[in-house]
């Protein structure tokens, strides 16, 4: 499990599109390691920029589909899935304020990808930058990273060795 901001890319704020993603060093190769090794790459990522209006899920989906055709053009490597939280607990639109699991630090993204995906607890681990991230990991079960300040493919190989 990655998370998207801070871990995939640089953050700066609100990307609300993909002219302001920027990937951070050594995502791509990490990635393309990971799926040698056969790990599933699933994104779990708090976007409440939705439910504060400051872009659409259309405008989020954009940004993920150019993600994803950037990796694979650049080694043909993938990740599998992304599960993403829109909610804002103060959004004008009623939707964007009624799902309190999905939120990290709530765990209801990386329950539903565990279910999806068939996915093994014991054999998973979560990179992420925040509190918030390490806190849906322990409520799961599943083992945590913190984002080091060496490039994410440097941090996957330790991990995966």
């Amino acid at each position: 499990f990655l998370d998207r901001d801070g871990v995939i890319n640089k953050f700066k704020g609100y990307i609300t599109s993909y002219k302001d993603f920027k990937f951070l060093s050594g995502v791509k190769s990490a990635i393309k390691y990971a799926n040698k090794k056969n790990y599933l790459i699933i994104i779990v990522t708090n976007q409440s920029g939705i439910g504060r209006s400051y872009m659409s899920e259309e405008d989020l989906n954009k940004i993920h589909s150019k993600m994803k055709n950037t990796l694979f053009k650049f080694n043909k490597s993938k990740f599998d899935d992304i599960f993403f939280s829109p909610y804002y607990k103060n959004s004008k639109i009623k939707k964007y304020r009624t799902n309190k699991n999905d939120r990290k630090p709530k765990n209801g993204m990386l329950l539903k990808a565990i279910k999806k995906w068939n996915i093994s607890v014991k054999d998973s681990f979560f990179i992420g930058d925040k509190i918030t991230d390490k806190q849906a990991a322990k409520k799961t079960g599943v083992k945590f990273y913190y984002k080091k300040k060496i490039s994410l493919y440097k941090q996957v190989r330790l991990i995966l060795k």
